[in-house]
């Protein structure tokens, strides 16, 4: 993802790319050449940092380094820093991450691009023009709860204009080691939560759950969206990319772009004219911060066999604390 982060920056001709940083130089060379990249190859980010003074840093790292080279990016005093999701191992982490870019004026911003793919910014328009009525409820099926969750949660709430969650309850299962950029993932989840303006949201995900025998898993879709006068739905495994069908009526196809992994172009020109000055990013740390407090108590609420209230009063990654205390 780097790589398309770069691709990004370098199609702006108000952005240079002028230094890279990884652990395997080799890498970093290969990707310096690629770039045009000249003398700004670094192993190490902290060098990195003091010598080629950046104004904005892209993280593109597996996820237990994200909350470290975040803060140590906000400690520099970079402008900006717009890091790959999911934000961290830990929900103390993900916190602290925010709050140290919060007390050094850093724009903090986070990779949930696919809010810009054409299926769920015309989703999006759907439910602002009110064709099926309110939203009620919205249902997911989709990946794993963690890595694949925090971009089915971020739409969900934009879906939702951004409102937080006020409670959660879930049960995973850890049947087998799945590990996902770093991270254990659940196998199989099945979630529930409320936000605060009383719209309710369902996940039934996993990568091989048999309830429907695929990836699309247990809803035939992505998103279903219920609404008071219909539903909408995205990404159904019949090939059909955003259908809604109001109450009495059939369906109504609507034509979409192939864009279900995103937008990393139009992502980045957010977080850059956030920068300007222009807006506040789409992406910014708080809304990332309210989907990931729901990863996080979803498998809270796993470990305490409960529902459980937010906000989410907890340090660790509950579900690694449970595989490492062998429960």
């Amino acid at each position: 993802f780097a790589y398309e982060h770069a691709d990004a920056y370098a199609d702006r001709e108000d952005c240079e790319l002028v230094a890279c940083a990884d652990i395997e130089r080799e890498y970093a060379e290969r990707f310096a050449e690629e770039f045009g990249i000249e003398g700004g190859v670094y192993e190490d980010h902290g060098t990195m940092l003091d010598e080629a003074d950046p104004d904005l840093v892209s993280v593109c790292t597996p996820i237990p380094t994200h909350a470290p080279i975040v803060t140590d990016c906000a400690e520099a005093d970079v402008e900006a820093v717009h890091c790959e999701k999911p934000m961290a191992d830990t929900w103390g982490a993900a916190r602290r991450m925010v709050e140290a870019c919060e007390d050094a004026g850093v724009r903090l911003t986070f990779g949930h691009q696919r809010r810009f793919g054409d299926p769920f910014r015309q989703t999006k328009e759907l439910l602002d023009e009110g064709v099926v009525g309110d939203l009620e409820r919205i249902e997911i099926s989709w990946g794993n709860f963690f890595d694949n969750g925090t971009h089915s949660l971020d739409l969900a709430a934009m879906f939702n204009d951004e409102h937080p969650a006020e409670w959660v309850m879930g049960q995973v299962d850890y049947s087998k080691e799945h590990v996902r950029y770093g991270v254990p993932t659940a196998d199989h989840a099945f979630v529930s939560w409320q936000y605060e303006n009383g719209v309710h949201g369902i996940a039934a995900t996993g990568d091989d759950l048999a309830l429907s025998g695929g990836p699309y898993d247990f809803y035939d879709c992505w998103h279903r969206l219920v609404c008071t006068d219909g539903v909408i739905e995205i990404g159904r495994r019949d090939g059909a990319g955003l259908r809604y069908r109001r109450d009495g009526e059939g369906w109504t196809t609507v034509a979409v772009a192939d864009e279900f992994e995103g937008r990393v172009d139009l992502a980045i020109d957010d977080v850059v004219k956030a920068i300007d000055g222009d807006h506040d990013s789409e992406l910014r740390a708080e809304r990332a911060l309210d989907t990931t407090e729901i990863l996080f108590a979803g498998h809270e609420s796993s470990r305490r066999r409960g529902r459980v209230e937010l906000p989410l009063e907890v340090d660790d990654h509950p579900l690694v604390s449970l595989i490492e205390s062998g429960e």
